[in-house]
């Protein structure tokens, strides 16, 4: 049986997926921050790419999530593991957006 702490994980990762399913296949340009306006189609290289990057990014952070919830059986290592992905993950999820991602297709 599945503890709590593993389901937690799994549904996470879940999400993730999720939102990385809507912004692989949205038409209009998104951004990973949610109060914030994404950029304008005028301003990115290619609409397309730029979505997919984001939502191939967001796929690798859920997927940390998912294995997580699959490989490590001790429940407090799982919720460990999911706080450690959480705090500095979010960090390292945002400057890879902001430094590779908005880098290679903004027209700066």
């Amino acid at each position: 049986m599945m503890a709590l702490e593993n389901g937690c994980a799994l549904f996470v990762g879940l999400m993730c997926f999720l939102v990385a399913g809507y912004y692989f296949f949205s038409r209009k340009p998104i951004t990973i921050y949610n109060q914030s306006r994404p950029p304008r189609s005028e301003d990115l290289k290619d609409v397309r790419k730029y979505n997919r990057a984001t939502a191939l990014l967001m796929a690798v952070y859920g997927l940390i999530f998912m294995l997580e919830g699959l490989l490590i059986e001790d429940p407090m290592a799982c919720l460990l593991a999911m706080i450690l992905t959480v705090m500095p993950g979010i960090v390292v999820l945002c400057a890879i957006y902001e430094i590779v991602i908005l880098k290679k297709y903004m027209k700066w």
